[in-house]
């Protein structure tokens, strides 16, 4: 008798220590508002940054007003360098496993992909290669990196390409013909929030038709949102990312709210909201998960910098 009870608590304790982590999947992540990425003198006052994490060593990197600034897990800045001039215009940038850091740059038409070590000094360059013809107007604006891969997003022409780190061309995406959109739907839809997931999908934002997308590495592509003022209807999306459990997280620029939904585009809960006390947002837009640490890095307009929120899974 007493190890059939015993062995029922067993059970009923574990079963209860699983439980979260399934519920994780639905209503119960909340976000709360920590504080603003700061230097000594207090907040940043960044308009509109790109972000981007290194989870590996708890570091944020925030690309803006031609330089890299990198800030520690508590969102204090421990080092900025400036691109070399010689290098034209730099336009994102990403880190390898590595710690390295890869910069997209673009001079003399002819963009490139510029390796640097930890400290942002320019070790190697290497230009794009092998571009199929299609890819002849490729303009990218933005990079991410994915265990091994480059992804390099022209937005308003919606293409990626997916390059190795030494500029060659592995596979790309026309997601304008994907959409089936002539040249002239192209040039007035355009994508933005681009982020690549670890299972390699691409999850973007087309905010003229008020939809968000995750694509799928075969071209699946699955959608949701729509148009409205209301909680969970998307006024003009602009950002887009993913936690560890698969919810899914869109800005709006318009309705001044982040909103988070589960994996099946199912609206959970939203936060931040229009205004100017710490924890509200003004025009956000940009927007970044460190999934290790269930922290969310969102960027804004009007200096407001980029606010910093944790992810709690009752």
């Amino acid at each position: 008798m007493r190890l059939k009870i015993g062995l029922a608590f067993f059970l009923q304790i574990t079963i209860s220590s699983l439980l979260p982590a399934v519920v994780a999947n639905a209503e119960s992540v909340t976000a709360t508002y920590l504080y603003n990425l700061s230097d000594f003198n207090g907040v940043m006052p960044y308009s509109g940054a790109r972000t981007f994490v290194d989870e590996a060593r708890g570091e944020v990197y925030v690309v803006a007003g031609g330089g890299v600034d990198i800030f520690n897990a508590s969102g204090m800045q421990i080092y900025h360098f400036d691109y070399d001039r010689e290098l034209g215009g730099v336009y994102d940038a990403a880190v390898d496993e590595q710690g390295r850091i890869l910069l997209l740059s673009h001079k003399e038409n002819e963009y490139r992909i510029v390796l640097c070590n930890y400290r942002g000094e320019p070790q190697r360059s290497f230009p794009l290669r092998n571009l199929p013809p299609e890819f002849e107007a490729f303009r990218p604006g933005r990079m991410v990196y994915r265990a091994g891969e480059v992804y390099l997003a022209d937005q308003g022409g919606m293409y990626v390409a997916v390059l190795d780190p030494e500029g060659r061309f592995l596979r790309g995406y026309d997601i304008a013909t994907l959409y089936q959109f002539d040249d002239r739907q192209r040039m007035e839809n355009g994508i933005e929030g681009f982020m690549v997931d670890n299972n390699r999908n691409i999850l973007y934002v087309i905010g003229a038709l008020g939809r968000a997308a995750i694509q799928s590495p075969d071209s699946t592509i699955r959608e949701f949102g729509k148009r409205g003022s209301g909680a969970g209807k998307f006024g003009v999306p602009g950002g887009i990312a993913e936690d560890r459990f698969g919810n899914i997280l869109v800005t709006d620029k318009l309705r001044g709210v982040i909103m988070i939904f589960n994996k099946d585009f199912q609206f959970l809960r939203e936060f931040g909201f229009r205004g100017t006390r710490p924890g509200n947002v003004i025009v956000p837009n940009e927007i970044t998960v460190d999934t290790a640490a269930g922290r969310v890095y969102v960027s804004q307009m009007r200096r407001r910098g980029v606010n910093i929120y944790q992810l709690t899974y009752q």
